[in-house]
């Protein structure tokens, strides 16, 4: 009689034990991006769940390669595709190098071939990001602007001083980044990028002399010092570098203020990254869905960093490069006056 009541007890029992399994297991983060892309735009390269078993918000965060037209392209497929993908009906798209709304109205409103060939040549003139293409071209349908072209076309005939109506784009665009810090940024990429020829020179030339019987430190870190003079360090290089900058050798002065310049642009670039990130949660909210940020590769990997810390689930997006032509566009952008 004892061994009945207790299978009985066991029976009754095991509902309650599958239930609680079944909770436990539904309570985990999931393992897996919760969407893909098409590999022909780029792959996930990168992704943290956070905590919740079924997170409100997600940020999206897209490495950029800056005035690479393939990367732009590829972006704004992405974007599309979270768009439509999205728990609501707009896409927030925050992006570094501005502050404040951005806005594409301007292109909107250009009749659709004469867009597009406009779109092409700023694309191929870096004046024009795959996050500014998207938002254009996500409002750009002929349903969308008939309303528009029609006010226009009444305009010709009958001025008015009203103001038509004017199409807003889903993709809503947003610069998270601090104006001050990226002024700093640009200006020490531009005095580096102008005067770093001879100071490289130097630089080389003093590495071969000194690498000849140096220890594995000390050549690792002039090797640094090179990749930092050409601006092609990564977060962790930067902070490698830090640690050991008491091996810098001595040089010229135009050396020594180049070598200024580059750590002026790492330790902007630095704080650029945590300013972005501050801005980006104020910005996004308790807003559902995903949250895009676009950003260079170097910010990409810091901002990563801190919003783990800060639990929040994040994608990381790595466009597909196809051809590396962003160089000269890159540096005639960077040369311009501001």
């Amino acid at each position: 009689m004892k061994k009945l009541a207790i299978r009985l007890v066991a029976i009754c029992l095991l509902p309650s034990a599958l239930a609680l399994a079944v909770h436990a297991e539904s309570s985990k983060p999931p393992a897996e991006p919760p969407f893909a892309i098409p590999q022909r735009n780029g792959d996930i390269t990168d992704y943290y769940p956070g905590v919740e078993a079924h997170p409100k918000q997600i940020v999206v965060m897209i490495q950029d390669l800056h005035a690479n037209v393939g990367v732009q392209k590829n972006i704004s497929s992405v974007l599309y595709r979270l768009l439509r993908i999205n728990k609501v009906p707009y896409l927030l798209v925050c992006v570094e190098g501005a502050s404040g709304e951005g806005d594409v109205s301007l292109l909107r409103s250009l009749p659709r071939f004469i867009r597009h060939g406009f779109e092409a040549m700023l694309l191929h003139k870096a004046y024009l990001t795959g996050a500014e293409l998207a938002a254009t071209e996500a409002a750009a349908e002929w349903e969308q602007q008939q309303s528009v072209l029609w006010d226009r076309i009444k305009g010709w005939f009958r001025p008015t001083r009203q103001v038509g109506p004017v199409s807003l784009s889903p993709i809503l665009l947003w610069g998270v980044d601090d104006p001050d810090l990226y002024r700093k940024n640009w200006r020490a990429a531009k005095f580096v990028d102008r005067e770093h020829t001879r100071a490289l020179d130097e630089l080389k030339s003093t590495r071969a002399m000194l690498s000849a019987g140096a220890a594995d430190p000390l050549r690792n870190h002039l090797n640094l010092e090179v990749k930092m003079m050409l601006l092609r360090l990564q977060p962790k290089e930067y902070q490698e570098y830090r640690k050991n900058r008491a091996m810098n050798p001595r040089g010229s002065k135009q050396y020594e203020d180049v070598l200024k310049a580059a750590e002026t642009y790492y330790e902007a670039a630095e704080q650029r990254s945590t300013a972005m990130v501050k801005n980006l949660l104020e910005k996004m909210g308790k807003t559902p869905g995903y949250t895009v940020l676009v950003s260079g590769g170097f910010h990409t990997q810091e901002m990563a960093e801190q919003l783990k810390q800060r639990k929040i689930p994040y994608v990381v997006i790595t466009p597909r490069v196809t051809v590396l032509d962003q160089d000269e566009a890159y540096r005639a952008r960077l040369r311009e006056e501001e």
